[in-house]
């Protein structure tokens, strides 16, 4: 077992001292050297095949980099948003806690719903009282152009309806019919 052992660590070290020798090599030339200014056809001119592909992965791995910053950029445009806003009066006994509504964008000239946000907004409303919830959203991206809107005129995008759809008071208990 010792023998083993011997001839595992002894094969371990001439590994590392092969590995050793190979990084420790002539120095590359300044055509060699991987650097920013890196072109992948200098790299795959390099005789050293491990120097080669290190210079490859690396040139390969900045591109990519680079692609995906770019992709990430355009993807990351500011959000165009609109305020949704809704106003409630507590016409109970309890204390609200919080609001449940929904605001749907309509064509105007259609009335084809465009899209339905669901918004829980945190409100306390005391009996008697009335309170303007409102919500910032995500403009919706609109494919279709009105042809009905004349020359430099300001479009009409959507209608904005806004419809509470529950109500949970301080005491935990809900109303689906505010």
């Amino acid at each position: 077992m010792r023998g083993l052992a011997f001839v595992v660590v002894a094969a371990t070290l001439m590994l590392a001292a092969s590995a050793l020798a190979h990084a420790q090599g002539s120095a590359p030339t300044p055509a060699q050297r991987s650097s920013t200014g890196d072109t992948m056809q200098d790299a795959m001119r390099d005789k050293d095949s491990v120097r080669r592909e290190e210079r490859v992965i690396g040139i390969t791995s900045r591109e990519l980099t680079k692609m995906e910053r770019e992709a990430d950029a355009s993807h990351h445009a500011p959000a165009r948003m609109f305020k949704a806003e809704v106003v409630v009066t507590n016409h109970g006994t309890r204390t609200i806690k919080s609001v449940s509504w929904s605001a749907s964008l309509t064509d105007p000239g259609t009335d084809q719903l465009i899209r339905t946000y669901d918004v829980t907004t945190a409100a306390r409303i005391a009996p008697g009282k009335t309170k303007k919830l409102t919500k910032q959203l995500p403009t919706p991206r609109a494919n279709v152009v009105s042809a009905a809107v004349p020359s430099g005129a300001k479009p009409h995008a959507a209608d904005l309806k806004a419809v509470v759809t529950r109500v949970t008071y301080t005491d935990g208990s809900t109303s689906t019919t505010p």
